[in-house]
C-alpha cells in the first residue's frame, strides 16, 4: 500500500474540519500564525497516525509526510473557493455584463476566451494560440480597450510600464505606434524578477521577431529604465499609457493608486490609460497589502475611481461581473500548474486580474 492509498483510510477529524472553521484558523490569521497553524494540523494529523507507520520503511514515512503536505494544500485550496462563492453571493454582480459581450465584465472570465473577438485578438495580434490564462487576458485587454479608443494607429506614442518581456511593444510597432517601453531600474529588489526572465534591461530584449522587423522597431521603440513611485520622472505627453500587473508591486495598495493618480496627469490631452492588476475576489475587508504585493479589493478599486473623476478624468465603466462559466470558480493553487488559470490562490485569497481604463480630457 502506498501513502496515498494509506492516508485515504484514515479517519482524520482534521480533515473533517467545516470550511468557515478552517478559514478563521488558518487563511485569515497572520502569515507567521498560518505557519504554526498549518504545523500543529500535520503534527495532529502524525501523531494520530504514529502508531500504524511503525512498522512501515523510512522512504514510506517520507512519502506519507509529503502527500499530507499536499492533502494540506488541497483543504486550504478548497476553503479559497468557499470564501468566493460565499464573497460573490453578495457582493458581486453576476449576470451584470452579457455573456456574449467581449470583455464586457472589467474581471477576467472564461466568457471572454471563447469569444470570437478574443481569440481573433490571441492569432491576429498576439500570435499565439488562446490558453485559459489569465496574463493572455490582461494582454487582450489592453488591446481591445486601445484599439476602442482609436489609438493603435499610426502616428499615436504610447508609454508602457513595467513592460518585461510582454510582445505588446513590438506589436503596437507593427500596428505604427511609436513607443517608450520601460522598466524598473537595476537594482537588488528585482533580482528575483530578473531570474523568472520578467525584467527587461534593454531594446533587444523586448522585441518580438515574429511581430516586427528588427529595423522598424528600433527606428520606432526606445526603452528606458524608470522608477514608477518617482512620479516627477513620469514622461509627458504620450497619447497612451499601459501595464500588465505591475502597480500591485509598488509598495501596496496606496502606492499603486498614487500612481494611476500620478501618471494620468502626464497624457497628452485625450489620452488614454490601460492598467490591469490583482482583484480579490474573497473578501470585501481582509486582503494583502504588503511591499511586494497587494490585492485591491471592490472599494480599492472604486476609490481610485473616484478619486480620478474628482480630477475630471473619465473611467470606463466598472462592472464586477466574474462570469457563470465553471472555469470562472476553478482556483489554481502553488505551484501554478493548472491548465486552467483564471483564478489563483493568492496568500490565502482567490484573485483574479481587473482591468481599469483612464481617459484624460
Amino acid at each position: 500500500m502506498n501513502a496515498k492509498s494509506f492516508l485515504s483510510k484514515q479517519r482524520l477529524r482534521e480533515w473533517q474540519w467545516p470550511e468557515r472553521l478552517l478559514y478563521d484558523k488558518v487563511i485569515k490569521t497572520s502569515k507567521h500564525r498560518k505557519s504554526v497553524m498549518l504545523s500543529r494540523i500535520k503534527s495532529k494529523i502524525i501523531e494520530a497516525i504514529g502508531r500504524r507507520i511503525e512498522a512501515h520503511s523510512e522512504s514510506f514515512r517520507i512519502s506519507l509526510h509529503k502527500e499530507i503536505d499536499s492533502r494540506i494544500d488541497e483543504r486550504l485550496q478548497n476553503v479559497s473557493i468557499y470564501r468566493m462563492a460565499d464573497r460573490l453571493a453578495s457582493n458581486l454582480k453576476i449576470g451584470q455584463a452579457s455573456p456574449n459581450a467581449l470583455f464586457g465584465s472589467s474581471l477576467c472570465r472564461m466568457e471572454d476566451m471563447l469569444h470570437p473577438g478574443y481569440q481573433k485578438i490571441c492569432f491576429e495580434d498576439l500570435k499565439r494560440k488562446p490558453i485559459l490564462h489569465r496574463k493572455q487576458w490582461e494582454h487582450a485587454f489592453i488591446i481591445h480597450r486601445l484599439r476602442a479608443h482609436g489609438r493603435l494607429y499610426p502616428g499615436f506614442r504610447g508609454l508602457g510600464f513595467g513592460v518585461g518581456t510582454e510582445s505588446l511593444p513590438s506589436l503596437f510597432v507593427s500596428l505604427g505606434c511609436n513607443i517608450l517601453a520601460t522598466d524598473a531600474p537595476e537594482n537588488p529588489d528585482i533580482i528575483s524578477w530578473k531570474n523568472s526572465d520578467q525584467h527587461a534591461n534593454s531594446l533587444i530584449s523586448i522585441w518580438r521577431e515574429e511581430m516586427v522587423e528588427w529595423d522598424l522597431f528600433e527606428k520606432a521603440c526606445r526603452f528606458a529604465p524608470l522608477d514608477m513611485n518617482n512620479h516627477l520622472s513620469i514622461p509627458h505627453g504620450y497619447d497612451f499609457h499601459w501595464s500588465s500587473c505591475v502597480i500591485e508591486h509598488l509598495g501596496g495598495i496606496r502606492e499603486a493608486q498614487d500612481f494611476i493618480l500620478n501618471s494620468i496627469s502626464a497624457l497628452a490631452p485625450g489620452g488614454i490609460a490601460v492598467h490591469t492588476t490583482e482583484f480579490n475576489l474573497s473578501s470585501e475587508t481582509e486582503t494583502v497589502d504588503e511591499p511586494g504585493t497587494c490585492i485591491l479589493r471592490a472599494k480599492d478599486i472604486f476609490k481610485l475611481q473616484n478619486e480620478v473623476e474628482d480630477r475630471g478624468f473619465k473611467v470606463d465603466p466598472i462592472i464586477l461581473d466574474p462570469g457563470s462559466h465553471p472555469y470562472n470558480y476553478h482556483v489554481d493553487s502553488p505551484p501554478y500548474q493548472s491548465s486552467v488559470h483564471l483564478r489563483l490562490l493568492l496568500d490565502g485569497y482567490a484573485s483574479t486580474s481587473i482591468g481599469f481604463v483612464v481617459k484624460k480630457p
